[in-house]
Protein backbone atom coordinates (compact mmCIF):
# COMPACT_ATOMS: atom_id res chain seq x y z
CA UNK A 1 0.00 0.00 0.00
CA UNK A 2 2.60 2.49 1.08
CA UNK A 3 4.87 1.72 -2.48
CA UNK A 4 1.43 2.02 -4.40
CA UNK A 5 1.11 5.41 -2.62
CA UNK A 6 4.69 6.43 -3.23
CA UNK A 7 4.62 5.51 -6.99
CA UNK A 8 1.40 7.71 -7.17
CA UNK A 9 3.60 10.70 -5.84
CA UNK A 10 6.28 10.03 -7.69
CA UNK A 11 4.19 10.25 -10.76
CA UNK A 12 2.76 13.51 -9.79
CA UNK A 13 5.28 14.85 -8.94
CA UNK A 14 7.02 13.83 -12.46
CA UNK A 15 3.94 15.12 -14.26
CA UNK A 16 4.22 18.60 -12.20
CA UNK A 17 8.09 19.15 -13.28
CA UNK A 18 7.43 18.30 -16.93
CA UNK A 19 4.61 21.01 -16.85
CA UNK A 20 6.98 23.07 -15.51
CA UNK A 21 9.70 22.19 -17.85
CA UNK A 22 7.54 23.28 -20.61
CA UNK A 23 6.36 26.30 -19.39
CA UNK A 24 9.66 27.67 -18.43
CA UNK A 25 10.96 27.03 -22.18
CA UNK A 26 8.22 29.39 -23.20
CA UNK A 27 8.76 32.27 -20.74
CA UNK A 28 12.49 31.54 -21.47
CA UNK A 29 11.91 32.87 -25.15
CA UNK A 30 9.66 35.16 -24.07
CA UNK A 31 11.88 36.82 -22.03
CA UNK A 32 14.44 36.92 -24.46
CA UNK A 33 12.34 38.82 -27.28
CA UNK A 34 12.05 41.11 -24.53
CA UNK A 35 15.71 41.60 -24.26
CA UNK A 36 16.04 41.80 -27.97
CA UNK A 37 13.27 44.58 -27.68
CA UNK A 38 14.25 46.50 -24.98
CA UNK A 39 18.57 45.86 -24.68
CA UNK A 40 18.15 46.07 -21.29
CA UNK A 41 20.43 44.39 -19.01
CA UNK A 42 18.12 44.37 -16.47
CA UNK A 43 15.94 42.17 -18.45
CA UNK A 44 18.76 40.06 -20.25
CA UNK A 45 19.63 39.20 -15.92
CA UNK A 46 15.79 37.88 -16.12
CA UNK A 47 16.18 35.58 -18.87
CA UNK A 48 19.33 34.05 -18.05
CA UNK A 49 17.39 33.53 -14.57
CA UNK A 50 14.66 31.72 -16.72
CA UNK A 51 17.41 29.54 -18.62
CA UNK A 52 18.91 28.57 -14.91
CA UNK A 53 15.03 27.14 -14.13
CA UNK A 54 15.03 25.22 -17.46
CA UNK A 55 18.81 23.22 -15.82
CA UNK A 56 17.53 23.05 -12.63
CA UNK A 57 13.90 21.68 -13.55
CA UNK A 58 15.67 19.03 -15.72
CA UNK A 59 18.41 18.39 -12.60
CA UNK A 60 15.14 18.27 -10.43
CA UNK A 61 13.50 15.63 -13.00
CA UNK A 62 16.91 13.39 -12.80
CA UNK A 63 17.06 13.59 -8.93
CA UNK A 64 13.23 12.36 -8.60
CA UNK A 65 13.80 9.20 -11.07
CA UNK A 66 16.76 8.61 -8.76
CA UNK A 67 15.79 9.27 -5.31
CA UNK A 68 12.61 6.62 -6.25
CA UNK A 69 15.12 4.08 -6.71
CA UNK A 70 14.84 0.97 -4.07
CA UNK A 71 17.44 0.59 -1.61
CA UNK A 72 20.98 -1.46 -2.29
CA UNK A 73 23.47 -2.77 -0.68
CA UNK A 74 25.53 0.06 -1.68
CA UNK A 75 22.61 2.77 -0.42
CA UNK A 76 21.02 1.14 2.78
CA UNK A 77 19.06 4.25 2.84
CA UNK A 78 18.01 4.79 -0.31
CA UNK A 79 18.98 7.55 -2.27
CA UNK A 80 15.95 10.30 -1.70
CA UNK A 81 19.22 12.15 -0.55
CA UNK A 82 19.92 13.89 -4.07
CA UNK A 83 16.89 15.72 -3.49
CA UNK A 84 19.05 18.24 -1.00
CA UNK A 85 21.84 17.84 -3.78
CA UNK A 86 19.47 18.99 -6.45
CA UNK A 87 18.36 21.98 -4.27
CA UNK A 88 21.95 23.00 -3.39
CA UNK A 89 22.88 22.58 -7.20
CA UNK A 90 19.87 24.96 -8.12
CA UNK A 91 20.83 27.28 -5.86
CA UNK A 92 24.68 27.14 -6.69
CA UNK A 93 23.63 27.62 -10.37
CA UNK A 94 21.20 30.88 -9.04
CA UNK A 95 24.11 31.78 -6.85
CA UNK A 96 26.82 32.07 -10.08
CA UNK A 97 24.02 33.96 -12.25
CA UNK A 98 23.62 36.47 -9.72
CA UNK A 99 27.42 37.03 -9.77
CA UNK A 100 27.59 37.34 -13.55
CA UNK A 101 24.72 39.78 -13.36
CA UNK A 102 26.49 41.66 -11.43
CA UNK A 103 29.67 41.83 -13.50
CA UNK A 104 27.22 42.99 -16.33
CA UNK A 105 25.48 45.69 -14.50
CA UNK A 106 28.79 47.48 -13.67
CA UNK A 107 29.92 46.94 -17.50
CA UNK A 108 26.76 48.78 -18.64
CA UNK A 109 26.86 51.54 -15.72
CA UNK A 110 30.27 52.08 -17.03
CA UNK A 111 29.44 52.80 -20.62
CA UNK A 112 25.41 52.84 -20.62
CA UNK A 113 23.02 52.45 -23.81
CA UNK A 114 20.36 52.88 -24.46
CA UNK A 115 17.09 51.35 -24.39
CA UNK A 116 14.45 50.43 -27.50
CA UNK A 117 10.92 49.46 -27.48
CA UNK A 118 10.09 49.72 -23.35
CA UNK A 119 6.56 49.88 -23.65
CA UNK A 120 6.90 46.09 -25.19
CA UNK A 121 9.49 45.16 -23.02
CA UNK A 122 7.35 46.17 -19.94
CA UNK A 123 4.21 44.25 -21.11
CA UNK A 124 6.48 41.32 -21.98
CA UNK A 125 7.73 41.19 -18.22
CA UNK A 126 4.70 41.80 -16.74
CA UNK A 127 3.25 38.75 -18.47
CA UNK A 128 5.76 36.53 -17.94
CA UNK A 129 6.13 37.48 -14.20
CA UNK A 130 2.34 36.17 -13.58
CA UNK A 131 2.83 33.03 -15.31
CA UNK A 132 5.98 32.49 -12.99
CA UNK A 133 3.92 33.71 -9.88
CA UNK A 134 1.20 30.81 -10.84
CA UNK A 135 3.86 28.02 -11.59
CA UNK A 136 5.76 28.93 -8.50
CA UNK A 137 2.20 28.08 -6.78
CA UNK A 138 1.75 25.18 -8.16
CA UNK A 139 5.03 23.78 -7.35
CA UNK A 140 4.57 24.85 -3.74
CA UNK A 141 0.90 23.46 -3.51
CA UNK A 142 2.64 20.40 -4.88
CA UNK A 143 5.33 20.25 -2.40
CA UNK A 144 3.55 20.40 0.69
CA UNK A 145 0.96 17.86 -0.60
CA UNK A 146 3.44 15.65 -1.08
CA UNK A 147 6.23 16.62 1.71
CA UNK A 148 8.79 17.18 -0.96
CA UNK A 149 11.18 19.75 -0.11
CA UNK A 150 12.47 19.92 -3.79
CA UNK A 151 9.39 21.20 -5.51
CA UNK A 152 8.95 23.32 -2.24
CA UNK A 153 12.30 24.69 -3.67
CA UNK A 154 11.60 24.89 -7.33
CA UNK A 155 8.44 27.25 -6.60
CA UNK A 156 10.35 29.65 -4.09
CA UNK A 157 12.72 30.48 -7.12
CA UNK A 158 9.97 30.90 -9.14
CA UNK A 159 7.99 33.08 -6.58
CA UNK A 160 11.75 34.46 -6.61
CA UNK A 161 11.58 35.54 -10.18
CA UNK A 162 8.21 36.93 -10.30
CA UNK A 163 9.51 39.78 -7.78
CA UNK A 164 12.43 39.99 -9.91
CA UNK A 165 10.07 40.83 -13.10
CA UNK A 166 8.15 43.13 -10.61
CA UNK A 167 11.24 45.13 -10.01
CA UNK A 168 11.75 44.70 -13.66
CA UNK A 169 8.67 46.81 -14.65
CA UNK A 170 9.15 49.20 -11.95
CA UNK A 171 13.11 49.91 -13.20
CA UNK A 172 11.29 49.73 -16.83
CA UNK A 173 8.85 52.25 -16.04
CA UNK A 174 11.03 54.96 -14.24
CA UNK A 175 13.64 54.89 -17.04
CA UNK A 176 10.84 55.47 -19.96
CA UNK A 177 9.58 58.68 -17.37
CA UNK A 178 12.70 60.01 -16.55
CA UNK A 179 15.31 58.80 -19.41
CA UNK A 180 18.09 58.70 -17.03
CA UNK A 181 20.50 56.10 -18.12
CA UNK A 182 21.99 54.70 -15.12
CA UNK A 183 18.45 53.23 -14.20
CA UNK A 184 19.10 50.24 -15.56
CA UNK A 185 22.44 48.84 -14.37
CA UNK A 186 21.58 49.91 -11.01
CA UNK A 187 18.15 47.83 -10.89
CA UNK A 188 20.53 45.19 -12.74
CA UNK A 189 22.84 45.17 -10.12
CA UNK A 190 19.75 45.29 -7.25
CA UNK A 191 18.45 42.05 -9.26
CA UNK A 192 21.60 40.56 -8.71
CA UNK A 193 22.12 40.58 -5.20
CA UNK A 194 18.72 39.47 -4.76
CA UNK A 195 19.37 36.96 -7.06
CA UNK A 196 22.50 35.86 -4.58
CA UNK A 197 20.74 36.00 -1.82
CA UNK A 198 18.19 33.40 -2.88
CA UNK A 199 20.80 31.49 -4.23
CA UNK A 200 22.78 31.24 -1.22
CA UNK A 201 19.63 30.67 0.79
CA UNK A 202 19.15 27.48 -0.86
CA UNK A 203 22.49 26.32 -0.61
CA UNK A 204 22.26 27.20 3.16
CA UNK A 205 19.34 24.87 3.04
CA UNK A 206 20.52 22.08 1.15
CA UNK A 207 24.26 21.66 3.25
CA UNK A 208 21.84 21.92 6.41
CA UNK A 209 19.63 18.78 5.23
CA UNK A 210 22.88 16.97 4.01
CA UNK A 211 24.09 17.49 7.57
CA UNK A 212 21.22 16.20 8.87
CA UNK A 213 20.47 19.55 11.28
CA UNK A 214 17.29 18.76 13.09
CA UNK A 215 14.11 18.76 12.07
CA UNK A 216 12.13 20.61 13.97
CA UNK A 217 8.46 19.99 12.10
CA UNK A 218 9.43 16.76 11.53
CA UNK A 219 10.66 16.11 15.39
CA UNK A 220 7.18 17.64 16.33
CA UNK A 221 4.93 15.64 14.09
CA UNK A 222 6.86 12.67 15.60
CA UNK A 223 6.46 13.78 19.24
CA UNK A 224 2.67 14.21 18.85
CA UNK A 225 1.98 10.95 17.64
CA UNK A 226 4.02 9.14 19.94
CA UNK A 227 1.97 11.05 22.54
CA UNK A 228 -1.41 10.34 21.31
CA UNK A 229 -0.58 6.77 20.21
CA UNK A 230 1.39 5.89 23.48
CA UNK A 231 0.94 2.59 25.25
CA UNK A 232 1.74 1.67 29.12
CA UNK A 233 4.32 -0.85 28.00
CA UNK A 234 5.93 2.06 26.48
CA UNK A 235 7.39 3.68 29.80
CA UNK A 236 9.53 6.08 28.50
CA UNK A 237 11.45 7.23 24.95
CA UNK A 238 14.43 9.42 24.59
CA UNK A 239 17.77 10.25 22.58
CA UNK A 240 15.28 10.69 19.69
CA UNK A 241 17.04 11.55 16.62
CA UNK A 242 15.54 12.05 13.09
CA UNK A 243 16.60 11.84 9.79
CA UNK A 244 15.30 12.37 6.29
CA UNK A 245 15.93 11.02 2.87
CA UNK A 246 13.33 12.26 0.58
CA UNK A 247 9.81 10.86 1.17
CA UNK A 248 11.22 8.45 4.03
CA UNK A 249 12.21 9.34 7.71
CA UNK A 250 14.92 7.20 9.50
CA UNK A 251 14.38 7.87 13.70
CA UNK A 252 16.43 6.53 15.78
CA UNK A 253 15.08 6.07 19.93
CA UNK A 254 15.61 4.54 22.98
CA UNK A 255 12.44 2.71 24.55
CA UNK A 256 12.37 1.94 28.43
CA UNK A 257 9.80 -1.00 28.79
CA UNK A 258 9.14 -3.71 31.80
CA UNK A 259 12.40 -5.70 32.50
CA UNK A 260 9.70 -8.82 32.40
CA UNK A 261 8.72 -8.99 29.29
CA UNK A 262 9.91 -11.63 27.22
CA UNK A 263 11.82 -10.92 23.95
CA UNK A 264 9.06 -11.60 21.71
CA UNK A 265 6.62 -9.56 23.68
CA UNK A 266 9.26 -6.35 23.37
CA UNK A 267 9.32 -7.13 19.49
CA UNK A 268 5.85 -6.88 19.07
CA UNK A 269 5.43 -3.61 20.97
CA UNK A 270 8.14 -2.20 18.75
CA UNK A 271 6.27 -3.73 16.00
CA UNK A 272 2.92 -1.65 17.31
CA UNK A 273 4.81 1.71 18.03
CA UNK A 274 6.29 1.28 13.71
CA UNK A 275 2.83 0.44 12.68
CA UNK A 276 1.50 2.97 14.87
CA UNK A 277 3.14 6.04 13.98
CA UNK A 278 3.44 5.09 9.93
CA UNK A 279 -0.52 5.23 10.51
CA UNK A 280 -0.12 8.95 11.11
CA UNK A 281 2.44 10.06 7.97
CA UNK A 282 1.92 9.73 4.34
CA UNK A 283 5.75 9.02 4.05
CA UNK A 284 7.38 5.98 5.16
CA UNK A 285 9.51 5.94 8.83
CA UNK A 286 12.02 3.36 9.70
CA UNK A 287 12.97 3.03 13.34
CA UNK A 288 15.75 1.98 15.03
CA UNK A 289 15.07 1.07 18.40
CA UNK A 290 17.03 0.43 21.35
CA UNK A 291 15.49 -0.96 24.38
CA UNK A 292 16.23 -0.45 28.04
CA UNK A 293 14.66 -2.30 30.88
CA UNK A 294 13.45 -0.88 33.79
CA UNK A 295 15.10 -1.45 36.99
CA UNK A 296 15.34 0.22 40.33
CA UNK A 297 17.15 3.23 39.51
CA UNK A 298 14.22 4.26 36.76
CA UNK A 299 11.40 5.66 38.92
CA UNK A 300 7.91 3.92 39.24
CA UNK A 301 6.19 7.27 39.56
CA UNK A 302 6.00 7.70 35.68
CA UNK A 303 4.92 4.00 34.89
CA UNK A 304 1.56 3.35 33.93
CA UNK A 305 1.85 -0.24 32.90
CA UNK A 306 -0.77 -1.54 35.44
CA UNK A 307 -1.07 -4.06 38.19
CA UNK A 308 2.86 -4.32 38.10
CA UNK A 309 3.78 -6.78 40.78
CA UNK A 310 7.13 -5.49 40.93
CA UNK A 311 6.31 -1.88 41.32
CA UNK A 312 8.80 -0.19 43.84
CA UNK A 313 6.77 3.20 44.14
CA UNK A 314 3.38 4.56 43.83
CA UNK A 315 2.78 6.04 40.38
CA UNK A 316 2.10 9.85 40.38
CA UNK A 317 1.69 11.08 37.01
CA UNK A 318 1.79 10.81 33.51
CA UNK A 319 5.39 12.43 31.83
CA UNK A 320 4.19 14.27 29.47
CA UNK A 321 6.59 13.61 25.76
CA UNK A 322 7.45 16.61 24.07
CA UNK A 323 10.12 17.20 21.70
CA UNK A 324 12.85 18.38 24.42
CA UNK A 325 12.03 15.58 26.37
CA UNK A 326 12.42 12.84 23.65
CA UNK A 327 15.45 14.01 22.46
CA UNK A 328 17.35 13.75 26.08
CA UNK A 329 19.74 11.37 25.83
CA UNK A 330 18.91 9.55 29.63
CA UNK A 331 16.39 8.27 30.89
CA UNK A 332 13.64 10.54 32.61
CA UNK A 333 12.22 10.77 36.12
CA UNK A 334 9.47 12.89 37.57
CA UNK A 335 11.82 15.18 40.08
CA UNK A 336 13.77 16.09 36.61
CA UNK A 337 10.63 17.87 35.36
Amino acid sequence: MKYRQSLIEFKSKVQAIRLVLFFSFIIMIVKFIAFWYTKSNAVLSDALESFINIATSSFTLYSLFYSFKLKDSDHPYGHGKIEYFAIGFEGALILGTGVYILYKAIQNFIAPEELTNIDEGILITAASGIAMYFIGTFLKKKGREMNSQLLIADGKHFHVDTLTSIGLVVGLTLYKITGLSWIDPVLAAALAFHIMFSGFKLVKEAINHLLDKADVSAIEEITTSLQNKRRSNWIDVHNLRVQKFGQNLHVDCHITMPFFLSLDQVHNELKNLENDLNSDFSHTIEFFVHTDPCNEEFPCDICTVANCEFRKKTYVKELKWTSDVLMKNKKHKLIDH
